[in-house]
């Protein structure tokens, strides 16, 4: 009888290890987000020969959370009418149209800037107010 009892005494031992009971288990560490998919924004400005929009680039995994820490690089498809820093700064040069492309991770997306000749004339009539008499 002593030789069934120890051999069960092993047996549940042997198990209790197995589902965890030694409480030495280790999580896997977290995996890295995968990047879902870049935008830029604005998608598209308008701005004067001198001056300056500012576009951001934003990373987002397949939650749509924004993923942090990630190296942008940006391009101009023709640096006579546009100029892009590699913060995202597009200064205009020439009349014309530009795509500014933002490359991260493996994914790019583009915004469409057009220059003009000068800077664009504030509205005379903004939206709401009345014209003066």
């Amino acid at each position: 009888m002593r030789a069934i009892t120890m051999s069960r005494v092993a047996v549940a031992l042997a198990a209790f290890t197995l589902i965890g009971g030694c409480n030495d288990y280790t999580a896997p560490p977290n995996e890295p987000s995968m990047p879902e998919g870049l935008t830029v924004a604005p998608r598209s400005a308008t701005i004067g020969a001198g001056q300056v929009v500012q576009l951001k680039a934003t990373m987002r995994d397949e939650f749509g959370d924004a993923i942090t820490g990630v190296t942008v690089s940006w391009r101009s498809s023709d640096d006579a009418v546009a100029t892009v820093s590699n913060r995202g700064d597009v200064v205009g040069r020439a009349a014309g149209h530009v795509a500014i492309s933002a490359s991260a991770m493996g994914k790019t997306q583009v915004s469409t800037i057009l220059v003009l000749a000068r800077a664009p004339k504030p509205t005379d009539n903004p939206k709401g107010s009345k014209p003066a008499l």
